[in-house]
């Protein structure tokens, strides 16, 4: 049975949201799929700085190393703007899903100009993300949300109408003609079918993206 590791390297998020996120995930896995959620000890306990970051890439390394073929046929790196994918890749024993990249892909094939929109403390790992896939829209625009992962989750009712507000903002402001979720805290907000209502663009959600990429790169080194 192909087994899919989810690697968080995100500490804070408590029993109960790692249980939410979980059970979000196995909504997408085709039949005789598994996954699980793994989160490294020394990760940061939430993403506000950038200096964590730099520490969730080296929890997530030091994690990646140890996973092999016996424990998992591939491994989603969750982040959804890739920091250290690169790094990762190199360590690892498995095929490394990263679901900006996955995501990218996908809107090249959809769209000319995207918007990415994530907190500012990703912005630096979100422009390092687009430089480093070549197949990409033609144009990539980072929007910079004023808030945090924290305060998301601390209302996700309240998350979820900003997000719609920033999401609207950013079509305005970029000329959007489709939109990437930026974050894996905003793919779990379920809201990614409501905005493409709302806006009549592409949504990208990284969590369902990676999934599916997860379990193609799994079925295909299964034959």
């Amino acid at each position: 049975m192909p087994h899919i590791v989810y690697l968080e390297s995100v500490t804070g998020y408590g029993a109960a949201e790692n249980t939410r996120r979980l059970e979000i995930l196995r909504g997408y896995l085709r039949p005789g799929f598994t996954i699980e959620l793994l989160n490294p000890a020394d990760g940061p306990k939430i993403l506000e700085r950038r200096e964590d970051f730099e520490q969730a890439g080296r929890a997530a390394l030091a994690a990646v190393t140890e996973i092999g073929p016996d424990r998992c046929a591939a491994i989603i790196a969750a982040g959804a703007v890739d920091p250290a994918l690169a790094d990762l890749r190199a360590a690892a024993k498995v095929p490394v899903i990263g679901p900006g990249e996955a995501s990218l892909f996908l809107a090249r094939i959809v769209a000319s100009r995207l918007v990415i929109l994530t907190v500012e403390p990703a912005v630096p790992a979100a422009h390092a993300m687009i430089k480093n896939v070549p197949a990409r829209p033609d144009t990539v625009v980072v929007h910079t949300m004023k808030t945090t992962v924290r305060k998301i989750l601390a209302d996700l009712d309240a998350g979820r109408r900003f997000m719609r507000e920033e999401a609207a903002a950013a079509v305005r402001e970029h000329r959007a003609d489709a939109i990437y979720l930026g974050s894996m805290t905003q793919g779990t907000l379920g809201i990614a079918e409501d905005l493409r209502t709302q806006l009549g663009l592409p949504v990208l959600d990284p969590l369902p993206i990676s999934v599916y990429a997860a379990q193609e790169a799994a079925s295909t080194l299964a034959h």
